[in-house]
C-alpha cells in the first residue's frame, strides 16, 4: 500500500480502500508474451518481440522471436533475430540471425543470414543460406594436367 492506500497486485489490478479497479497495460512496446500451459491457434504480425513459453500454432511475423525451452511453434515464423529453445516444426525465416541452442528440436525449412548451432540441438529439414549464392564450375583434372604441361615447356624455350 502507498500513501493513497493503493496496492497493485500481479494481475494489474488497483485496490483503493474496499475498491478494486483494473490498470490497462501498456502495451506500446508491441510485445507478445505466450506463458507456459497456454494454447494459441493463429496469426500473430506486427509485434516488435515475441516471447513464446507456450504453445503457438499458425503464423508468427516479429521482428525478434524468442521460442523458449517449454516452447512449441507449429507453422510458418518469420523475424529478424530469431532465438530457439524449444520445438518448432514448420517454416522459420530469419532475415538477420538464428541461435538454436541445444535444447531446441526443429523440423522444416530454415532460411537465415547468420546461423549459429548449440551442441545438442536437433534440426531435421533444410537449411538455406539467405542472400547471394557463389556459382562455381568445377575444372577437371585433365585440364589442370595441360595447364601444367604448358606452362611447364614454356619455362623450357
Amino acid at each position: 500500500m502507498d500513501e493513497n492506500n493503493t496496492d497493485m497486485d500481479e494481475n494489474n489490478t488497483e485496490s483503493v480502500g474496499d475498491e478494486i479497479q483494473s490498470t490497462p497495460i501498456d502495451n506500446d512496446a508491441k510485445a507478445v508474451n505466450i506463458g507456459s500451459g497456454v494454447r494459441v491457434d493463429g496469426r500473430i504480425e506486427g509485434a516488435e518481440t515475441s516471447d513464446i513459453s507456450g504453445t503457438l500454432t499458425g503464423t508468427l511475423k516479429s521482428s525478434n522471436i524468442n521460442i523458449n525451452s517449454k516452447g512449441a511453434f507449429s507453422g510458418d515464423m518469420s523475424g529478424q533475430e530469431i532465438t530457439i529453445s524449444g520445438s518448432v516444426d514448420g517454416e522459420i525465416n530469419s532475415e538477420d540471425y538464428l541461435i538454436v541452442n541445444n535444447s531446441a528440436n526443429i523440423k522444416g525449412v530454415i532460411e537465415y543470414n547468420s546461423l549459429q548451432v548449440s551442441y545438442g540441438a536437433r534440426i531435421q529439414g533444410t537449411l538455406r543460406h539467405r542472400g547471394s549464392v557463389q556459382s562455381y564450375s568445377p575444372v577437371s583434372t585433365d585440364e589442370v594436367k595441360e595447364d601444367e604441361i604448358n606452362e611447364n615447356h614454356e619455362g623450357d624455350q
